[in-house]
């Protein structure tokens, strides 16, 4: 797993935790919300299930090659889209709305191919509006790390995680919960908008939780160890209950 899928899985599990905390409030505005809220809590158990098969290695070993050469890659794609998005801001541009809208949530859970694709729109896209990026303090050589970062992702982009470590099927698996994650998450974050006009507590603390993976803030903040609410009250929160198996 790699350090954002570990650190994303951490994030929604406060906002699972944060949910749970304030059930009785949103359930009786937004029943429908039920059904989305179970679904971040089954994606919450297969990614524990994943984990606790990895054992005590997970978090423990590097990001294979492939993994960082992602990671390098969607960081330079990250500083370019910044300057896009503030130049949409003044040319509302149709050619340049989609790259615009590659955020790192959007780009976190592509891989490969899909990952390859993104990244090669967004420097078509710099190198067309190069001229006016660098007015937003877009560089070439921002360019060119980019450039370079996707030149160096292209030949791992189709490498099976069996090439480059152990456990692949695990890896994969864990990669698909993660985007099942983002998918539960957005569709929470439209209906907790919905309510913050009548419950601002709840926006307030479902921001703080959402919040936590920009930050890199995963501690459970000044309400002790089970987040203010205790193994009982947020029940699957946990996740499922470690087999004998699964035993450290």
């Amino acid at each position: 797993m790699t350090t954002h899928e570990q650190e994303y899985a951490k994030m929604a599990r406060l906002v699972y935790r944060t949910l749970t905390d304030q059930r009785p409030q949103w359930e009786a505005r937004s029943p429908a919300m039920v059904a989305d809220f179970e679904q971040l809590n089954n994606f919450l158990q297969a990614y524990d299930e994943v984990a606790g098969r990895q054992g005590d290695k997970g978090g423990k070993e590097p990001a294979d090659a492939r993994d960082r050469a992602e990671q390098a890659a969607e960081a330079a794609a990250g500083r370019i889209v910044r300057g896009l998005r503030v130049l949409q801001l003044n040319l509302h541009n149709p050619a340049l709305a989609e790259v615009a809208g590659y955020t790192p949530d959007v780009l976190n859970p592509l891989h490969g191919e899909e990952l390859i694709g993104a990244l090669n729109a967004i420097a078509a896209a710099a190198d067309g509006a190069s001229a006016l990026l660098a007015n937003e303090g877009v560089t070439a050589e921002h360019l060119q790390t980019l450039n370079d970062a996707i030149a160096a992702y292209e030949p791992l982009a189709g490498l099976n995680n069996s090439n480059v470590e152990k456990g692949s099927a695990l890896n994969d698996t864990a990669r698909r919960v993660v985007k099942g994650l983002h998918k539960v998450l957005r569709r929470l974050d439209t209906r907790i908008d919905n309510l913050r006009t009548d419950i601002p507590s709840l926006g307030q603390a479902y921001n703080d939780a959402r919040a936590s993976a920009e930050t890199g803030d995963l501690n459970e903040g000044e309400k002790g160890t089970d987040g203010g609410i205790g193994r009982a009250a947020a029940g699957n929160a946990f996740g499922p209950e470690p087999g004998p198996d699964q035993q450290a």
